[in-house]
């Protein structure tokens, strides 16, 4: 679970992961100015993560 917690601090427009206990292994905050900029970070570089089996994203709307 690290080796996947630090790649995906890595990735651009993260702003923060943390590991959790609980249902969900990693928690991530992530901004951009584009919806398609989300999308395109958790399809293209989250889930190709090794390791990486299931995401669920939630949107903070500001």
């Amino acid at each position: 679970m690290r080796d996947i917690y630090d790649k995906i601090k890595s990735i651009d427009g993260v702003e923060q992961a943390e590991m959790l206990t609980g249902p969900y292994d990693i928690m991530v905050v992530a901004r951009a100015e584009e919806m398609t900029d989300i999308t395109k970070a958790i399809m293209e570089k989250i889930r190709k993560i090794e390791g990486v089996e299931d995401t669920v994203t939630n949107i903070f709307i500001e």
